[in-house]
């Protein structure tokens, strides 16, 4: 279910006007949106749907309770009061608990295009289509997966706040499988808005890389010149900002601990290495109103290697005397102009990474993590692609990658495997790159 402006607002604040407690705070959202699946062996399916979801939370001094409730018609939202409170009454007393958020000024968002939210099943069936003929003429096994949605959040609190923001978003995903079932190849993309979308080159990369001749090779295990594709250093730095908080660094708990402080202020990648978060941004925008109800200001997060800012909740914000800094859920590293053909020109023996799966930490102090390479893992030799190889599990820390980095390219949108974020990655040529063991299959 999608709600303007005025419909999130009127929604919010009569959860507020219903609230007996001391004070209370009501976060809400949906959306809505249809997707197309298609496989060249299973046939082709569509649906369409929405959601809505509120939040309330109540505050009795130190006692805070929350309910939530997917209807937003008065018996519900009434019910959700209730409930909210009834457990507010319940709780032990949080010495951490924070009272709602006054006014906040949220900045410009630029996550919403008309053109996006206007689609409809037939309209994204009529996008793909010139991407659908192209992977069914190249006699490949392929699965495909396509969505265009809207969506929308907003934020209110007895002690003045008061946001909303929209966003809309499409993505696709095609993997195909030569028919000798030895090899597959991958290609995704998604944008806010439609008329930057390249379906015919998103479903051409899968279906090239499908092709690749001949069968793969097994190659021995140990550390390369690696050429990671944008799927994979999203995956990775997503990884790395997944744990960018100052309590667990201030406490030593962290990657970005350090005895007697933390790495705040410090070099620690490659000078090249930028990288920030702004809802207006063209390159990965989002949501101006954090769930919180903060504002998702910009942020600079690295700034030419130098570790410049930290996620900060609301309550270590006030201990450490610091500004509140929510985790924004968009974020964009700069690229350069590097081409990926010069990459692979310049490397004498390396692999190329399409993509990863199965993404695991192994240890948060170090922030190693272990995964499998899948759908296009090649060889380079010489300065050029030569032949598929067989998978990898890989062990390796983002923090290494980013400080190994030989060169970047162009800077575009990302779909890592296990990640749901808006991120804008370049591809990187890194050193030293630890691919642990083999991992056979496709």
């Amino acid at each position: 279910m999608f709600l303007d402006r005025e419909a999130a607002e009127s929604l919010v604040r009569r959860v507020i006007a219903r609230s007996r407690a001391e004070a209370c705070s009501v976060v809400a959202g949906g959306g809505g949106g249809c997707n197309i699946r298609l496989a060249s062996r299973g046939g082709m399916s569509n649906s369409a749907g929405g959601q809505v979801e509120v939040t309330v939370t109540s505050h009795y001094g130190k006692r805070v309770g929350s309910a939530s409730t997917n209807a937003i018609d008065d018996a519900a939202l009434r019910a959700a009061v209730d409930r909210s409170e009834a457990a507010a009454r319940l709780a032990p007393e949080n010495p951490e608990a924070m009272p709602p958020l006054g006014a906040q000024t949220y900045p410009p968002s630029a996550a919403y295009s008309e053109a996006t939210a206007r689609l409809m099943a037939a309209d994204l069936a009529d996008l793909l289509a010139p991407a659908v003929v192209q992977v069914r003429r190249s006699g490949t096994d392929f699965a495909l997966y396509a969505y265009a949605g809207r969506g929308w959040r907003a934020a209110a609190t007895s002690a003045g706040a008061l946001g909303y923001d929209r966003v809309t978003r499409m993505a696709l995903t095609v993997t195909a499988r030569n028919r000798r079932g030895t090899w597959s190849g991958w290609g995704g993309g998604n944008a806010n808005d439609v008329a930057t979308f390249d379906a015919a080159a998103i479903t051409r990369t899968a279906v090239e890389k499908a092709l690749a001749q001949p069968d793969p090779i097994a190659l021995d295990p140990g550390k390369y010149v690696a050429l990671l594709e944008p799927a994979v250093v999203g995956q990775m730095v997503a990884q790395m900002m997944g744990g960018f908080d100052a309590r667990a660094a201030d406490e030593g708990r962290s990657f970005l601990s350090k005895a007697g402080g933390t790495r705040l202020g410090e070099r620690a990648f490659d000078p090249r290495v930028f990288i920030t978060s702004d809802p207006a941004s063209a390159e990965a925008p989002g949501y101006a109103v954090h769930p919180s109800g903060l504002p998702n200001n910009p942020v600079i997060w690295i700034d030419g290697g130098t570790i410049k800012t930290f996620q900060r909740g609301r309550y270590w914000a006030q201990k450490t005397n610091t500004a509140p800094v929510p985790r924004p859920g968009f974020f964009a590293m700069r690229g350069a102009s590097d081409s990926v053909a010069d990459m692979i020109h310049d490397v004498g023996r390396g692999v190329l990474v399409t993509r990863m799966w199965y993404v695991r930490l192994v240890d948060p102090r170090t922030l190693l993590v272990t995964g499998l390479t899948r759908d296009g893992t090649f060889l380079i030799e010489n300065g050029a692609v030569t032949r598929p190889i067989v998978n990898f599990r890989f062990n390796e820390s983002p923090l290494a990658m980013l400080a190994n980095v030989l060169a970047l390219g162009p800077a575009q949108r990302a779909i890592p495997s296990e990640n749901d974020e808006t991120l804008s990655m370049p591809p990187l040529l890194v050193k030293d790159f630890t691919f642990s063991s083999i991992s056979p299959a496709v």
